[in-house]
């Protein structure tokens, strides 16, 4: 079994497979969290290891960030590069073939998966706690000694290809790609991380080697690991199994705050054979490190993060225009996207999307309610403990705040902070997050219905055809 996790919505991670029952969220009660004890330690060679004992069940999670794997190291051209790259670790290293490094997995019923967000590339692994050997020697080879087997990259990369295809005949699977693309612009973000039809064909064995050795340093990882073993036990044979990794300086490109684009823009990508059009509007929300990130969760669970919430009350509930709307915020170093997005059938198209901008109007005109915060904070907190029951989701929350340098802390006074939110907070907060005329819209359906109801929105209108390659 493989079990996703996602501590914030950015770590893209598969854990091991192994049928686990969740622990009890530790040090949680209705009113507090604690997180867990673990201790940090950086070896010579610069990589942050993160190490938290739990003894309750004999396994034990790994989960790894590469701080300079993600997609915005990919060259112009070969976007889906650093996406291959994390994919193709455990297809086969100086001393094992991909066939060997899947039954050594398999008979043990472990396993180890890569991928890459933006920002980084991350994957995870779960062992059980005797196997402590194999899984310090596997994830060490993996990281340090992949060699890309050339029929391994060109199966991967026709199967990219084939998937971007059939991802596109479910709009709602590539929606957000052609958001970002259009609120991004020239923006590093703007460029999808898992490539293109046209790109990833272009890219070759050659560069995806390059990357490796470029990217994938030891002073770029962090490796943080829950569960059933001795802590100072694991830093030395971790320590042994990542030495003879050498220091190197990554290339890193700058970072610098993407820019709110004025006015109201859409995007129509037209697919004829559409039954229903798939809308997503939004702009720039908060880095993942802003002060603002905690309270923002709040508001957004009133407008868009609950069943019950605003959007989905009016688009779902009482009009029946959509089984299911909602928004977020997209977590980030910098500035990441905030959406709101739903889907309805073509003949409703101009209805559901005016009923959207109506929702968002009264936000910022009335605000909400002492009572609707109350609500708001009683359900972050009632569904935060199950988010911190598990080896691998603890060890992918330590990992989360090494990368956005946060520390324990945040975990510790979450609670405080979420019971700390004012109205005075909420309404700066809906006035600075949740614009209306500054707007970024993409619309996928049929050209004759979309058309007018962009044409009703701006006069600012892109148009492109979904089997065109790219976003």
């Amino acid at each position: 079994m493989k079990r996703k996790f996602s501590c914030t919505g950015a770590l893209m991670v598969l854990a091991g497979g192994l049928a686990v029952s969740p622990l009890a969220a530790p040090g949680a009660t209705a009113d507090k969290f604690t997180l867990p004890p673990y201790t940090t330690h950086k070896l010579e060679n610069g990589a942050t290891l993160l190490l938290m004992e739990r003894h309750q069940l004999p396994l034990v999670s790994f989960v790894w960030i590469m701080k300079s794997g993600g997609g915005i190291c990919d060259p112009d051209g070969h976007e889906g590069l650093a996406s291959l790259t994390a994919q193709l670790l455990r297809k086969g290293t100086k001393t094992r073939s991909a066939q060997q490094i899947s039954e050594e997995l398999d008979f043990v019923g472990a396993s180890f998966d890569g991928g890459a967000a933006r920002d980084y590339a991350s994957g995870s692994a779960e062992f059980v706690s005797k196997d402590l050997d194999l899984a310090v020697a596997l994830l060490a080879d993996l990281l340090i000694n992949p060699v890309f087997p050339a029929d391994e990259v060109a199966k991967l990369v026709q199967q990219e290809v084939d998937g971007i295809a059939e991802a596109k005949e479910v709009p709602n699977q590539v929606l957000g790609r052609y958001f970002q693309g259009l609120l991004f612009g020239t923006h590093p973000y703007a460029r999808p991380v898992g490539g293109t039809e046209a790109t990833l064909p272009q890219i070759t064995r050659e560069q995806i080697i390059t990357f490796h050795q470029e990217h994938y340093v030891p002073g770029q990882l962090i490796l943080a690991v829950a569960g059933d073993f001795n802590a100072a036990d694991l830093q030395r044979r971790l320590a042994t199994a990542l030495g003879a990794w050498q220091p190197r300086l990554a290339r890193v490109p700058a970072l610098t705050n993407p820019e709110t684009p004025p006015g109201r823009r859409v995007l129509l990508v037209e697919k004829p054979d559409a039954t229903q059009t798939f809308f997503r509007v939004g702009s720039l929300g908060p880095a993942r490190t802003s002060p603002d990130w905690i309270p923002l969760q709040v508001i957004n669970t009133l407008f868009g993060g609950r069943f019950t919430s605003m959007i989905n009350t009016a688009l779902r509930i009482e009009s029946g225009l959509t089984y299911g709307a909602r928004s977020g915020f997209a977590a980030h170093p910098v500035p990441g996207e905030f959406f709101i997005g739903s889907f309805t059938k073509n003949e409703t198209t101009g209805q559901a999307l005016q009923l959207t901008l109506e929702v968002l109007q009264r936000l910022r005109e009335k605000g909400v309610t002492t009572a609707q915060l109350e609500s708001a904070k009683s359900y972050i907190k009632g569904q935060f403990g199950p988010t911190m029951e598990t080896n691998d989701q603890l060890a992918g929350a330590i990992a989360q705040l090494e990368f956005y340098g946060l520390g324990p802390a945040y975990y510790n006074t979450y609670f405080e902070r979420v019971d700390g939110v004012t109205s005075e907070d909420a309404q700066r907060l809906i006035r600075q997050y949740y614009p209306l005329e500054n707007l970024s819209m993409v619309l996928i359906g049929q050209g004759p219905v979309i058309q007018p109801v962009a044409a009703k929105l701006t006069t600012e209108i892109r148009k492109k055809s979904i089997t065109d390659p790219g976003y």
